[in-house]
C-alpha cells in the first residue's frame, strides 16, 4: 500500500468513535484474559483437535460479530 501510494492515516471525525474504540479494546482485552488466550489458541488450535470449546468459541465469535455489526449500523 505504501509503494502504491494508497497508504493513508485516517482519524474519525466523530469524537464518540475514540471512546467506542477504547471501550471495545478494553472489552476484548478482558475477554482474552478471561479466556486465557486469544483467537489463535481458542479457534485455530482447538477446532482441528475437535475440541468442543473451539466450536462453541466459533459460534460465540460469529454471534458477537453479527451483534457488533448491527450496533455499529445503528450508531452510524
Amino acid at each position: 500500500a505504501l509503494f502504491a501510494r494508497e497508504f493513508k492515516l485516517r482519524f474519525p471525525r466523530n469524537p464518540k468513535r475514540y471512546f467506542q474504540a477504547l471501550g471495545g479494546g478494553v472489552i476484548m482485552g478482558y475477554g482474552a484474559g478471561l479466556a486465557i488466550g486469544c483467537t489463535i489458541g481458542a479457534f485455530f488450535s482447538s477446532i482441528p483437535s475437535l475440541s468442543i470449546s473451539g466450536w462453541l468459541f466459533a459460534l460465540a465469535l460469529a454471534g458477537g460479530a453479527f451483534i457488533g455489526v448491527q450496533v455499529i449500523k445503528r450508531i452510524a
